[in-house]
């Protein structure tokens, strides 16, 4: 291989490797808040984080949260698991690496099942998240903003 050839392939592990530890970003915070791992939920997002979500059904209503003491008023308000059996699936995410920055399309479902009966499961919400990641001193990709479009609920 040339020299070229060698630093073309590396850029290109960088690429990969940074689209995969955004991913985890992505999948962690569904963990974090259906577990109730309130540490896990907030290392996803940087201190200054802006998080809305758009209901986009009986009209249009939307919720922000700005950093990280709103955001975990946001999770305390939110239900864990044993207390609520909910999964957030987080899935087709297109992820656009330019240098220590990103921005993310992906589609969510939020996948519900009774704490006290036995029975299906059902979706309860889906949507997609639209997010922009920046990569943090530490080398954690983190969201910074992240537009929640709730299509269906």
């Amino acid at each position: 291989m040339s020299d070229i050839d060698v630093a073309a392939l590396a850029q290109r592990v960088r690429r990969l490797e940074a689209e995969r530890a955004i991913a985890e970003t992505m999948y962690a915070y569904g963990r974090g808040l259906d577990y109730g791992q309130r540490d896990v939920f907030l290392n996803c997002f940087t201190t200054d984080a802006d998080y809305q979500v758009d209901m986009r059904f009986g009209g249009e209503s939307t919720l922000s949260f700005h950093g990280h003491a709103e955001l975990a008023e946001y999770y305390e308000g939110h239900t864990h698991a044993p207390d609520a059996w909910h999964k957030h699936v987080t899935t087709n995410p297109s992820i656009s690496v330019d240098g220590d920055k990103a921005t993310t399309v992906s589609y969510f479902l939020r996948v519900d099942a009774s704490a006290e009966e036995a029975g299906p499961a059902y979706v309860l919400a889906s949507g997609r998240y639209l997010d922009e990641f920046v990569l943090g001193d530490d080398d954690v990709w983190r969201i910074r903003s992240r537009r929640c479009e709730v299509e269906n609920l």
